[in-house]
């Protein structure tokens, strides 16, 4: 055997891997081991070169030989943490490098290391100090400043993190990555511009990395009203990789898109949009009504509607020259009618046109043999859906009811003695009113049917079954005695609300304190218990939508969802179990009755809900036991200023003796519909307005109160609770800040109310905001 390794052959061994021969190292260290198998540095050198090569599994067995000989060595130590690392075996790969770190507890790279493996395991606080020694070690490290930026951006600190991405460009201003990621950071923080110009700047550095500049570039050019390079941009991001962020900056671009640039490409992209959805619903649903109404072929027949109208029109005025087949083939009008209810007058007068000749096809129908093509069949199938979705708000004639209820006769007969039903008979039936209410109607689900077909069934049979099934099986928590109470439970009862399809699509979940860090950075939010979960309570949880978007945004959430009506949690309690969520407790309770749970909860959410109780603050008050300390609370009022208009639609309302029947609420839409526009009054035509359940929600409520923000300060003033900052769009809150840079974080609720003396309509839809129980 040789004596040893000369010095020489070490150091030109060293020289090969300055100048990257991998393949000619690794034949040279594995004649070493054999050669000199009692020596350190063969097994060393093998181990470095193939954790280099990316064989992390075959880099493990001659480090751990070579530490054998000298277990003192801190390199060693590391590298076999980072073979493990690589190999998903974190907890192991720690182990190795706590022991380097004893063996030299100024090992830099076993720090950064050691911070990598704990960002893989999520213990980002944990990863953040590791970094942070690494740098006092030795601060001029841009990767490992980009690296605590990161730490200190999935921790919510997100100044901590802007301070970091800069450091690190200091150091190297070609630092791509760093760029992006201090565009994100700043985005959060309401730094729009500069988020922008960040982006924009990476984006020249690295094209490559256009899928990951998340919002940051494109709301620059949107700030810049290039609405179309924004959607440009986003495009080409999509097209390399289609990740959830992306979508959802897609659907923020398309809002403020002319429709005269979306193409076919766009068009599919929205379909798929709506379909899977790539935002809230509602949202996209709202694109594609602009987009359908400006098409070459549709939108003529929409405005034919709307010029006509009262007066129904036949089939060929409607239609016009491209005919019923043309209409029935746009998927995207198809898609529309299935996502959400349709928001649009014009588009809501057409429907309401072809639903008259689907009713009148229908009663021409003797024979299974006289259903129309597949194509029209789901394209009427489609429309009943949406009728339901809406709850049949549509207007509807006197002599079209008639039609109606004899087509319902014909349908009850056929069930009662097993005849022939052609399928479009139960499909126009539903788009006028709910098929179970038809005697003998679960006899159609012992036939078979098409495709278009079975869908209505679901919805409006095997749904409502199910719903019907759950009643029994809920708890009740509380006794419902309070008379307001009662009647707010008899309007939900009745008009369960929101009668929504598809729920928007959930974030990765991260912990309360995060998102709140991330969501309003600047607050003075007191740190937050770091146990297992959260335990959460819905007060008011309706039909679901706002308990399903919680229970998925907090990681560990134990939620208790309570609402007065009983139909309500059970469209709840099915659209849970369509979704796999199985972290939502559903029960009846009042809300000011809670207080006999003897529970508490970190997070209480209560949104759209006090303001229709006898006392508003008198429920907000009852709420306070039930919130841990330094727990959260997520409350929703309506503004009195922003509700001015709909305020006094509601008093001649009242005045008139209008009661909340269906057929009032539909007469009531239209008059409002063909009344003149009053800019003083605020936007009246909300999305509520489109469906019965929404329109008696926004104008009919049994109970209704609207506050100040003036009153929400007085009683977060007397019940020792900080405000942390309003659910708002990010221009809202971008435009507050120009005109109160004083307050950054954006919490004094006194520019608040000055601010939205100037701009009424800035809480149309609610006050949404968080404080945290400090006392």
């Amino acid at each position: 055997m040789e004596e040893g390794l000369s010095l020489a052959e070490k150091q030109d061994i060293l020289a090969l891997f300055q100048t990257g021969r991998l393949p000619e190292i690794e034949s040279r260290a594995q004649s070493l081991t054999r050669r000199f198998p009692a020596e350190v540095f063969g097994w060393s050198v093998l181990g470095a070169v193939w954790l280099h090569l990316g064989r992390s599994d075959l880099a493990l067995s001659p480090l751990e030989q070579a530490i054998a000989l000298s277990p003192g060595e801190a390199g060693l130590h590391t590298n076999r943490g980072l073979a493990l690392a690589n190999l998903g075996h974190q907890e192991a790969a720690l182990a190795s490098f706590a022991r380097a770190l004893q063996c030299d507890p100024h090992s830099v790279p076993a720090y950064n290391h050691q911070g990598n493996a704990l960002v893989a395991l999520n213990r980002l606080e944990e990863a953040a100090a590791s970094y942070q020694r690494s740098l006092d070690l030795s601060p001029g490290q841009p990767r490992t400043l980009y690296n605590l930026g990161n730490a200190s951006l999935g921790l919510g600190r997100l100044d901590e993190a802007v301070a970091c991405y800069r450091q690190a460009l200091t150091l190297r201003p070609d630092y791509a990555y760093a760029l992006t990621n201090l565009g994100t950071a700043l985005k959060e923080l309401g730094e729009l511009t500069e988020a922008a110009s960040c982006a924009t700047q990476a984006l020249l550095l690295a094209p490559e990395l256009v899928e990951a500049l998340d919002l940051s570039a494109s709301l620059a050019l949107l700030i810049d009203m290039d609405v179309t390079g924004a959607m440009s941009l986003v495009c080409r991001s999509l097209d390399i990789e289609e990740r959830p962020e992306t979508k959802r900056l897609f659907v923020a671009c398309a809002k403020g898109l002319p429709v005269a640039r979306v193409d076919a490409a766009l068009q599919g992209r929205l379909l798929r949009a709506l379909i899977e959805p790539w935002a809230r619903p509602t949202d996209v649903a709202g694109i594609c009504s602009r987009v359908i109404e400006a098409d070459g072929v549709v939108g003529p027949c929409i405005g034919r509607a709307m010029d006509s109208w009262p007066r129904r029109l036949d089939a060929d005025s409607l239609f016009g020259p491209y005919g019923f087949g043309a209409l029935v083939g746009d998927a995207l009008l198809l898609g529309l009618l299935d996502a959400a209810p349709i928001c649009s007058v014009p588009l809501e007068r057409f429907l309401t046109m072809v639903r008259r000749l689907m009713l009148k096809a229908a009663t021409a129908e003797r024979s299974v043999e006289a259903v129309s093509d597949e194509r029209t069949l789901a394209f009427y199938a489609a429309l009943a859906r949406q009728c339901r979705v809406n709850e049949y708000v549509f207007d509807c004639t006197e002599a079209e009811w008639a039609e109606v209820r004899t087509l319902r006769g014909r349908l009850e007969a056929a069930l009662r003695v097993g005849g022939e039903i052609p399928p479009l008979w139960p499909v126009a039936v539903a788009a006028y009113e709910p098929l179970h209410t038809v005697p003998c109607i679960e006899r159609l689900l012992e036939r078979s049917w098409p495709d278009s077909v079975e869908a209505v069934l679901t919805q409006q049979l095997r749904e409502h079954e199910e719903e019907r099934l759950y009643r029994p099986t809920l708890d009740c928590l509380t006794a419902i005695e309070d008379v307001v109470s009662r009647q707010v439970r008899r309007q939900y009862e009745e008009n369960p609300y929101p009668r929504w399809v598809r729920a928007a699509p959930a974030e990765p979940p991260v912990s309360l304190e995060v998102f709140l860090r991330r969501h309003v950075p600047l607050a003075s939010l007191r740190p937050l218990p770091s146990g297992n979960g959260v335990d959460i309570l819905i007060a008011g949880c309706g039909t679901g939508q706002h308990s399903l978007e919680t229970a998925r945004r907090f990681r560990g959430a134990r939620v208790l969802a309570v609402d007065l009506s009983l139909t309500s949690l059970c469209y709840a309690k099915r659209k849970t179990r369509e979704l796999g969520v199985a972290t939502i407790e559903y029960a009846q309770a009042d809300i000011l009755r809670l207080t006999a749970l003897e529970r508490q909860f970190d997070l209480v959410e209560s949104s759209g809900v006090l303001h229709h109780l006898a006392d508003p603050l008198a429920g907000w008050r009852a709420l306070l036991p039930l919130v841990r300390p330094g727990g959260i609370l997520r409350l929703g009022f309506y503004s009195a200023l922003a509700r001015r208009g709909i305020a006094r639609i509601r008093e001649r309302l009242a005045a008139a003796g209008c009661e909340a029947t269906p057929d009032a609420i539909r007469r009531f839409r239209q008059e409002l519909m063909d009344t003149p526009w009053d800019p003083a009054g605020g936007r009246l035509l909300l999305s509520d307005f489109f469906s019965v359940s929404g329109c008696r929600d926004l104008f009919f409520h049994v109970q209704e109160h609207c506050l100040t923000l003036p009153d929400i300060q007085t009683f977060c003033l007397e019940n020792g609770l900080t405000l942390l900052g309003f659910d708002i769009e990010p221009e809202v809150t971008a435009a507050y800040l120009r005109r109160f840079p004083d307050d950054p974080a954006a919490t004094n609720l006194s520019h608040w109310h000055d601010f939205e003396l100037e701009r009424p309509d800035t809480f149309i839809e609610m006050y949404q905001f968080w404080v945290q129980k400090t006392s």
